[in-house]
């Protein structure tokens, strides 16, 4: 292989390793217990660490599917006292589904939209924090500034306008996030 060649293979394998842990993420898989595994007609596709560090991700050359292979070895749990010198009595495999890029960029998408619960419940508390926090802050200031003179209640009440200020800037930047959010 040329040079080139090698960094678009190594490129592939990364997008491929972050592809298949994104599907077993979303459960799209089917878990199967090998006694033999062809490896012959098998590419292995693993960038970095191993899944779970014992599987090691393979796509199939003519299909293009991608499997996680954990060889099942007896006692062996990836540790200082693995043996490498037994043979495996069977694979433990997950097949992954086979998407192309429409389809998986259709998946994420959906699964994006499945979690947006957490981020409408984040926003609105939120908001509501801001709402609270500036008329914490107005009423305490109201109140120094009868009861005490105007220096005091700048003194106490400086952090609390502080962080109203930083917030007020930060909070069209999270409403603009937001909103581009909803619309995707």
């Amino acid at each position: 292989m040329m040079e080139y060649e090698k960094l678009l293979f190594e490129d592939t394998k990364r997008k491929e390793t972050q592809k298949a842990l994104t599907e077993i993420k979303l459960g799209l898989f089917e878990q199967k217990e090998e006694e033999k595994f062809d490896f012959s007609t098998y590419t292995k596709m693993t960038y970095g660490k191993k899944y779970k560090g014992l599987y090691d991700l393979y796509q199939n050359n003519e299909t293009f599917q991608l499997v996680m292979v954990c060889p099942l070895i007896e006692n062996n749990k990836n540790d200082y006292n693995e043996r490498k010198d037994l043979e495996p009595y069977g694979y433990d495999c997950l097949y992954l589904e086979y998407l192309d890029q429409e389809a998986y960029a259709l998946v994420l998408e959906a699964a994006i939209h499945e979690r947006s619960f957490w981020i409408n419940f984040f926003y609105y508390f939120a908001v509501v924090l801001y709402i609270l926090g500036t008329t914490l802050a107005l009423g305490a200031s109201i109140y120094y500034i009868i009861q005490d003179s105007f220096l005091n209640s700048i003194l106490i009440c400086g952090g609390l306008w502080g962080g109203i200020i930083v917030s007020t800037i930060l909070f069209p930047i999270l409403l603009m996030k937001y909103r581009k959010f909803k619309a995707n």
